[in-house]
């Protein structure tokens, strides 16, 4: 295993074995483990996206409703 990674024990249900089984051996992955790894960036991928779209959204009301107040005093 390589410096950079880490090994974590995991326990998934029989059915997403087979699952990811069958994605191994179709191809579309090396292993259960490169598999599951891409899984892992994608669940942290759009956690990020999400943090990232409330915090842009509470950025916009912030400054729309500095505009109003503005447009309110003038």
């Amino acid at each position: 295993m390589s410096a950079d990674r880490r090994s974590i024990p995991v326990s998934l249900p029989e059915d997403l074995v087979r699952e990811l089984d069958e994605l191994v051996e179709e191809g579309a992955f090396g292993s259960r483990s490169e598999a599951l790894r891409y899984g892992a960036r994608l669940v942290t991928r759009e956690a990020h996206l999400k943090r990232l779209h409330e915090l842009t959204a509470a950025g916009a009301e912030r400054d729309i409703e500095e505009r109003l107040e503005r447009k309110r005093v003038s």
